[in-house]
């Protein structure tokens, strides 16, 4: 079976769908990758354009601005950029791709990349979105749903399943988060690994948002509390955080499942492919929210008691002072363990693999 997995070209829309890509290359199918050069050889399968060359975020948000009729409403941007603008440039790029190499007989899409359901939907071909947000699968269909409609009814959820009772009913399949990295990832060596106390992940992921003292102040504070400290950021500018203190190990892009196997607590931006990940692990979490879904993302974390919730505006020691209480808190560590053994439970990506195929 010829399978296309397609995801707008970002770190976070991509990865999540990596797992399942790779159970199906593994499977015999025939697997190719829509998103960009730049993750060429470091996906499952082949990768081609999602988009044109040249569209990039800046071209996107500058043409959703004129999309945008009431800039009070919180939900008109996400609103402009994935169920307007996005498609716009993903359904002529994916058409023009089939009508020169065939079309596939099953897309599996990233939710937010509403283009790839469209071109599939007029092309006949069978299609099921991928979650990559905490939110419902419907609440993100209404969200994004633009001037081309929204036709892909069925999504692969990776949310627990304690966390989808007061969903509308729908075509939803479960799927077990495993966190993936590619081989160019880095493993830390571990610093000053003879030292007695907690490992600490700090990252504001792959968008910082230019929140260089955010980072910086994170990284102080972590390294205050804990003995070992390794800092990922793609986006990051390292240059600008200054000295450092010699436990702190700095890498752009780290192997984020070796990582977690190794972190006592993780210190980051709340984008929701990290905190899935921490999830999967059992990792306490103290969460910076910066932009997009990590707010809301932080506030369900901290509602359900799984995490700390430092905001930008936090007081000098804020940081410290919540990575102490999550590593101390005995009953936010169990409820942390809870959602790490339930979603152990959930359906690996093998799993759902044969449901799409068989």
């Amino acid at each position: 079976m010829r399978i296309l997995f397609a995801a707008l070209p970002a770190y976070g829309h991509v990865l999540p769908l990596a797992p399942l890509a790779l159970a199906a290359q593994e499977a015999g199918h025939q697997v190719e990758f829509a998103a960009s050069a730049e993750f060429a050889g470091r996906l499952p399968g082949e990768v081609v354009n999602s988009v044109a060359d040249g569209v990039d975020l800046q071209r996107v948000e500058r043409e959703a601005a004129s999309e945008v009729t009431d800039p009070q409403d919180p939900l008109a941007w996400p609103r402009a950029i994935f169920g307007v603008v996005t498609p716009r440039y993903v359904v002529p790029t994916l058409r023009a791709h089939w009508s020169a190499t065939g079309l596939p007989d099953l897309v599996v899409h990233e939710g937010m990349n509403v283009g790839a359901g469209i071109a599939a939907a007029e092309a006949g071909v069978r299609a099921v979105a991928f979650n990559i947000s905490l939110m419902p699968p419907a609440f993100v269909r209404d969200l994004v749903r633009g001037e081309m409609g929204y036709p892909t009814d069925t999504t692969i959820d990776p949310r627990p399943a304690s966390w989808c009772r007061d969903d509308p009913p729908g075509g939803r399949i479960p799927i077990r988060t495993v966190a993936w990295s590619d081989a160019t990832a880095a493993r830390p060596t571990w610093p000053d690994e003879s030292r007695d106390g907690p490992t600490a992940f700090v990252t504001l992921g792959t968008v910082s948002f230019g929140a260089v003292e955010v980072l910086r102040r994170s990284v102080l504070e972590t390294a205050d509390v804990c003995t070992r400290v390794v800092v990922a950021g793609p986006g990051a500018d390292f240059d600008r955080l200054g000295s450092l203190p010699e436990h702190v190990h700095l890498e752009r892009l780290v192997d984020q499942p070796y990582v977690l196997k190794n972190a006592d607590v993780a210190i980051h931006h709340g984008g929701t492919g990290t905190v899935l990940a921490c999830l999967e692990h059992g990792v306490p979490q103290v969460i910076t929210p910066q932009g997009a879904d990590q707010f809301p993302n932080a506030d369900l974390l901290v509602q359900r008691g799984l995490a700390r919730l430092v905001p930008n505006v936090a007081s000098a020691g804020a940081c410290s002072a919540a990575i102490v209480s999550v590593l101390e808190d005995g009953d936010l560590r169990e409820r942390v363990d809870s959602v790490r053994r339930e979603i152990a439970q959930m359906p690996t990506p093998d799993e759902v693999l044969r449901m799409l195929t068989g």
